[in-house]
């Protein structure tokens, strides 16, 4: 079977007819004939060898329209996308630098470092997201993200270009006055399972295989995306989590955590630093974060600082 290829003006047509919600108001929109707007769909149909619009007063799109659709809106806004940053590129201001930061990173530097990177790069546009860093590598494999920031995988993919920038130690944590923590610095493998464990995003993927099977450990686990809830809940005695050392060093609101010792899974060692898409062109802002990021005092930074708010 021949490949099928959509042009960009056939996206567009069929885009517009999605959003109106018909052939004459599209045909409309952009200023052709109404019959050239029913070819162009008829031809995008024969291509596909499938009907993605039902005719009707309103029109409804069939499944297979809905997903074309879907994908439609990829295009045309990352269309808009490119457009804007060429204009924006020809009249002297960078193109957008899309990054996104784990919890921890954000935590203790992400303030500091986004400083130092407006003060050189200042008509750069920004796009900065915090999330778990499973999904850093996900959004950085499918091309969403230009950089990711955050702990590396045991095995970290092929695909990707790292820069390690420091080593870490997560250490299980839980508050000094939580009930049952006498129980639990007894029979610390017991105990736990009557604790809630909360984690960014069953991080298991994201530490060394003789954990792989960490949430086996735990009776109930709890996926908390944000680094600050998760704190403060451990704070109000409500269940344990893995910290950084750093953050426990550098966060008041850890003074009053016990580290959980003895157990085969106390500690989880990690290395953090950022990766990109291997092969890909990087911006010049992006080359920029990576030079500021690699000339950065991630050790001396942690410690002189009392608190790097989100």
């Amino acid at each position: 079977m021949t490949p099928s290829y959509l042009e960009i003006q056939e996206i567009r047509t069929f885009n517009t007819v999605a959003q109106t919600g018909g052939f004459k108001s599209a045909a409309d929109k952009l200023f052709v004939t109404q019959s050239a707007v029913s070819q162009a769909i008829a031809n995008i149909e024969r291509k596909l060898g499938t009907r993605l619009i039902e005719r009707g007063k309103p029109i409804v799109l069939t499944e297979t329209g809905q997903r074309l659709l879907a994908y439609a809106n990829v295009v045309l806004r990352e269309e808009q996308e490119v457009l804007t940053d060429i204009a924006n590129i020809q009249q002297g201001v960078a193109s957008t630098l899309e990054i996104a930061m784990s919890g921890t990173v954000s935590q203790l530097y992400g303030n500091e470092l986004l400083e130092d990177y407006c003060d050189s790069n200042p008509l750069t546009r920004l796009k900065v997201d915090v999330m778990p860093s499973r999904k850093i590598i996900q959004g950085v494999l499918a091309d969403t993200l230009e950089l990711g920031f955050g702990p590396f995988q045991h095995q970290m993919s092929p695909l990707l270009e790292t820069v390690p920038l420091f080593s870490e130690s997560r250490k299980l944590v839980i508050n000094n006055s939580h009930p049952k923590l006498a129980q639990l610095l007894e029979d610390a493998e017991g105990g736990i399972q009557q604790i809630p464990l909360m984690v960014s995003h069953l991080e298991d993927p994201d530490v060394r295989p003789a954990i792989e099977k960490l949430r086996n450990e735990f009776g109930t686990i709890w996926e908390i995306s944000n680094l600050s809830l998760r704190l403060n809940m451990v704070a109000r005695n409500i269940g344990m989590c893995y910290v950084d050392e750093r953050v426990l060093q550098a966060e008041p609101l850890c003074a009053g955590f016990v580290p959980l010792e003895d157990l085969r899974f106390s500690d989880i060692d990690l290395t953090f630093g950022l990766y990109y898409r291997k092969r890909r062109s990087l911006s010049t802002g992006a080359q920029q974060f990576i030079e500021i990021c690699q000339s950065f005092d991630f050790v001396n930074k942690a410690r002189n600082s009392p608190r790097c708010p989100l």
